[in-house]
C-alpha cells in the first residue's frame, strides 16, 4: 500500500503509471483489500485460539467445529512456514 515510499521511480512500467500518483493509487487499491483479508484471517485465528483455550485451559465445553477447524489451520501454518523457509 505504500508503494510510493518503496520505489523511487520511474513509474513508466508500473501499474497505474507513468505518474507517481497513479502508481501509488493502483498499488493502494490492490493492497487495501489484501490488508482487510489479512485482518479477517487474524481475527478468525484469534477466535479459534480462544475456543481451543476454553477447552484445554478453562475446561469449558466447545463446539463441534473447533477441532476440525484447528487441524487445517495448523496444516496451513506448516505449509506457510515451509514455503517461507524454502525461499530463503
Amino acid at each position: 500500500m505504500l508503494y510510493g515510499f518503496v520505489d523511487g521511480g520511474p513509474y513508466d512500467t508500473s501499474w497505474g503509471g507513468p505518474t507517481r500518483a497513479g502508481a501509488w493509487l493502483a498499488h493502494f487499491a490492490v493492497g487495501l483489500p489484501i490488508a482487510v483479508a489479512a485482518l479477517a484471517l487474524l481475527w478468525a485465528v484469534a477466535a479459534l485460539h480462544d475456543r481451543l483455550g476454553a477447552r484445554f485451559v478453562r475446561g469449558e465445553r466447545i463446539g463441534a467445529w473447533v477441532l476440525p477447524a484447528a487441524l487445517p489451520a495448523c496444516a496451513g501454518g506448516v505449509v506457510f512456514v515451509v514455503a517461507w523457509l524454502r525461499q530463503m
